[in-house]
């Protein structure tokens, strides 16, 4: 099987494994407060990758002439390189969870849809990667897309599903940290393993979120009484398939492609998102909505494919 070939199965598996995530959040966050939601997730997907990261710490480096003062110094400017970059999805992530709280799954999931568009505008920065003008042009045209979705709550005023303006703004900002990470991982792949990278992830949430949620446990709200069963399936889909089998999955697909081609997951997850919001949650898609994606997916088409 050739890399192209492996990025497309690996692409189309974390989409449809990855659908469900706005939805089942919602569901989770019902109950649980967000930062607490959150750090349960990464304790448990940390405990999953765990032993696998251990395994990879000692690679970071090999030993040289003069080996316990160089495997010091080489391993902890890597791993503060690890750590920092691995800051980026974290950001993301604590964004997207008080996010969705108040926004549609499916337009919080659609504006994920614009990654590839970002990445590639960053890559371009950042690596130098040169994108003919027609590309540019398209990349616009996902812009204009992701714009009218981000407004829908301002546009479609009298719609249930039109979302909510301060969610959406929120989401939209931790995609722009996202498409940055994914536009890094490529060239640090270089130095890290995908299990290595996903793992560094998720340890930096996990010590975040511990801090960020000790305050809503400490509020005096007893919440955890009043659990119920969908609460504890939702986080366990969202720590054990939406985390720990997503994310490895999204590493493996930018080491046998490209960051913009790896991203291309992002243009078939709404898909999967519009039917689990509406089975889950009952929500309809709009108007606006619908234009909306439907031009962030010719632009990502067309800037994948168009040389």
């Amino acid at each position: 099987m050739t890399n192209k070939a492996k990025a497309i199965f690996v692409i189309l598996v974390g989409a449809i494994i990855g659908g469900a995530t706005s939805s089942v959040t919602k569901i989770g966050l019902l109950k649980i407060p967000p930062f607490t939601f959150t750090f349960v997730r990464f304790v448990i997907a940390s405990l999953c990758l765990s032993p696998l990261f251990i395994k990879k710490i000692n690679p970071f480096g090999k030993l040289r002439v003069n080996p316990e003062k160089s495997r010091r110094i080489k391993f902890n400017r890597r791993l503060l390189t690890l750590l920092l970059i691995s800051l980026l999805p974290t950001l993301n992530v604590a964004l997207f969870v008080v996010g969705v709280k108040t926004t549609t799954a499916s337009i919080a999931q659609m504006l994920y849809a614009g990654t590839p568009v970002l990445a590639g505008i960053l890559s371009y920065f950042l690596f130098k990667n040169k994108l003919a003008l027609k590309r540019w042009f398209f990349i616009f045209l996902g812009l204009i897309g992701v714009i009218l979705v981000v407004a829908l709550p301002l546009i479609e005023k009298n719609s249930l599903y039109a979302g909510d303006l301060k969610g959406n703004i929120l989401i939209s900002i931790g995609v722009i940290f996202w498409s940055l990470y994914f536009a890094l991982s490529k060239h640090y792949q270089k130095q890290f393993s995908p299990i290595t990278l996903t793992s560094g992830f998720f340890l930096t949430a996990t010590m975040i979120f511990f801090f960020l949620s000790f305050f809503e446990i400490s509020s005096g709200n007893r919440w955890w009484l009043d659990l119920t069963t969908s609460s504890y399936l939702s986080l366990l889909y969202i720590a054990l398939i939406s985390t720990v089998v997503s994310y490895l999955l999204h590493q493996y697909a930018i080491k046998f492609s490209s960051p913009v081609i790896a991203s291309f997951s992002f243009y078939l997850v709404p898909i999967f998102s519009y039917i689990s919001a509406f089975v889950l949650l009952g929500e309809r898609l709009t108007s606006g909505l619908i234009i909306g994606t439907i031009l962030v997916f010719i632009s990502v088409a067309l800037t994948t494919y168009s040389r």
